[in-house]
Parts: C-alpha cells; sequence; structure tokens
C-alpha cells in the first residue's frame, strides 16, 4: 500500500488527476506515460459530469498519491459543484439507505455512497462504524472496562481505535474517547 503523502496538492497533480478522469469511455484502454487507464465515460468537456469508479486504476496516474488522495480531491475540488454533500445529522430515510448499501455492498464504501444520496464514502463508513452497526457493544461499561481503559489510555494514549481494537472488541473508538 503506497504511504500517503501529506501536504498540498500541486497543480501538476491536480492536471495528472484531471487527465486520468478525462480519458476515454467504457471499455477502452489507454497508455500515457506507463499509465494504464481504464476509463469510465466517453470524454467531454465538462468534467463535473464524471463520475469514476475505480480509484485505485486513476491513481496510478497520480504518483505518489493513494486512490484514497485521489478520490478526495476529485470529490472536494473537482466535482463539488455538481456533487452536493449533505453535512450535520443524518435523517431516517438516510440510514435506511445506508443500512440497504452495507447489506448489497458490505464494507465497500464507496459503492454504499453511491445508494446514500448526498454522502460520500467517509461519512457512510463513520455512520456505520459508530452507530448503525448492529456488532456495536452498547451494554453499559463495567467497573472492571473503566478501569482498563484509564490504565490502557495511560499507556498507550488517545489512539482510540487502537485500545478499542485491542482490548474491547465491540465498542467504538467514539465510545471509548466518550467515556
Amino acid at each position: 500500500m503506497l504511504a500517503r503523502q501529506r501536504g498540498p496538492w500541486t497543480s501538476e497533480e491536480d492536471k495528472q488527476l484531471i487527465e486520468a478522469v478525462k480519458r476515454g469511455s467504457p471499455l477502452q484502454f489507454f497508455f500515457s506515460d506507463e499509465c494504464i487507464l481504464i476509463s469510465f465515460r466517453a470524454p467531454t468537456e465538462d468534467l463535473k459530469s464524471y463520475k469514476p469508479l475505480n480509484w485505485c486504476t486513476i491513481s496510478n496516474c497520480v504518483p505518489n498519491r493513494s486512490n484514497k488522495d485521489c478520490r478526495k480531491r476529485w470529490m472536494s475540488t473537482h466535482a463539488s459543484a455538481e456533487i452536493k454533500i449533505t453535512k450535520g445529522a443524518w435523517s431516517e430515510s438516510e440510514d435506511e439507505h445506508l443500512r440497504a448499501a452495507v447489506q448489497a455492498f458490505g464494507p465497500r464504501w464507496c459503492r454504499v455512497a453511491q445508494m446514500v444520496h448526498g454522502r460520500n464514502s467517509d461519512q457512510c463508513a463513520k455512520r456505520w462504524k459508530d452507530t448503525l452497526d448492529p456488532a456495536i457493544d452498547r451494554s453499559k461499561w463495567t467497573l472492571t472496562e473503566d478501569e482498563l481503559l484509564l490504565k490502557v489510555v495511560g499507556e498507550m494514549g488517545r489512539k482510540w481505535a487502537r485500545v478499542v481494537k485491542d482490548y474491547f472488541p465491540g465498542r467504538t473508538g467514539l465510545a471509548a474517547k466518550n467515556r
């Protein structure tokens, strides 16, 4: 897995991303500077209309950026005028769509987000993992768990995801943090 490059995107990286998304129509292959891209829509001049699905392939055309980097940059900068992302509280209808999408696709968050209109993959994953997943342990914290939590945080610090993974299976990082 590619280590994520921290820092702002350069204009060259943005250009590479736009070109990678812009190429071609379904089932065609493009070869450009060792970049093999399977494109998903016929090219048009309107970049806002592109909705690529294979970010792993697209990220091959943007050196030192992961598929997640490319997807997040595209959604936040280049496609944001067309795709309206809802922020804030989730409605019951959105929760129902999320449950159905997770049942259909599992934790394939890009696919899930396509069924939950107005929410991106990160929002869907967080909502599921912190709130809706039926596997979440919602039982009252015991005195033993409280003592263990204090001890573990003293040793590991506030790395909540790791704390719950290693010591409190079924609990969420958010539940441990709020405790």
